[in-house]
């Protein structure tokens, strides 16, 4: 531009340093959305995946009181973030576990769980047989352990299996979950013939952590592939527990 014939290039600097800075602006929140964002969700569905893990260790401190510590009834508060929280009965997980011995009853038993399903990751954590489960592409690990033993100075193997029973139901966000205990069997309580112990568990989702515990050094028993024995056993005791899961 000239004025009064002296060229003036003021106006036209101005002009491409803002679009040389609206670009640079533009560039950095492309770049944010692109690549911090998905980032930032990530660490959130990891946050919720892991706030769930610890309140299925909660539940499961719940069922132990009802079981073992004679607590009739039990409310625990909640929230579920990031997926969804859902009840299945023992009827619909079928049975997934048998529990043979010589010269005793076979055992035939079906857990029923608790189980969230998140939705940004392919992670699913299950509160099932007295278990804390996490299970994700490629297997699945014990977060908590079930309550079984066995005691080598005795040779006593003592198995407590706890269905879970109710309504089906789903939740999220902010809930409670109320459990009661409806009853408490003995299944089985004599000595194997042959001293030996086999579990056979058919668990399509959760089937590689029963057999990291059930072949870890808690009972150490032998096999794979779904079948497990354990040797030695002078006694045996199967009790089984009702818990009826009135809300989620």
């Amino acid at each position: 531009m000239k004025r009064f014939g002296i060229e003036n290039n003021e106006g036209v600097s101005e002009a491409i340093g803002f679009i040389l800075i609206f670009g640079l602006v533009l560039t950095g929140i492309a770049l944010i959305t692109l690549y911090g964002y998905p980032m930032l969700m990530q660490q959130q569905s990891n946050a919720d995946v892991r706030n769930m893990e610890q309140t299925m260790v909660v539940l499961q401190n719940d069922m132990k009181a009802l079981c073992f510590k004679n607590v009739p009834y039990k409310e625990t508060a909640l929230q579920v973030s990031g997926g969804s929280l859902a009840m299945v009965n023992a009827s619909g997980t079928g049975p997934r576990l048998n529990i043979t011995a010589d010269g005793m009853s076979p055992v035939e038993f079906s857990p029923g769980m608790l189980v969230y399903t998140s939705d940004g990751q392919d992670a699913t954590i299950a509160l099932e047989n007295g278990a804390v489960i996490r299970a994700q592409a490629g297997g699945s690990a014990m977060i908590a352990e079930p309550r079984w033993f066995f005691d080598t100075s005795s040779g006593t193997m003592v198995i407590n299996l706890i269905a879970l029973n109710g309504s089906p139901m789903s939740a999220t966000g902010m809930g409670s979950v109320r459990l009661k205990l409806n009853s408490s069997s003995t299944l089985g309580d004599g000595s194997p013939s042959d001293g030996k112990v086999t579990v056979n568990i058919t668990d399509p989702i959760f089937s590689k952590a029963w057999e990291n515990y059930l072949t870890g050094q808690e009972l150490e028993m032998t096999g794979s592939g779904g079948t497990y024995t354990k040797s030695g056993v002078d006694r045996l005791i199967i009790k089984k527990y009702e818990i009826q899961v009135l809300s989620i």
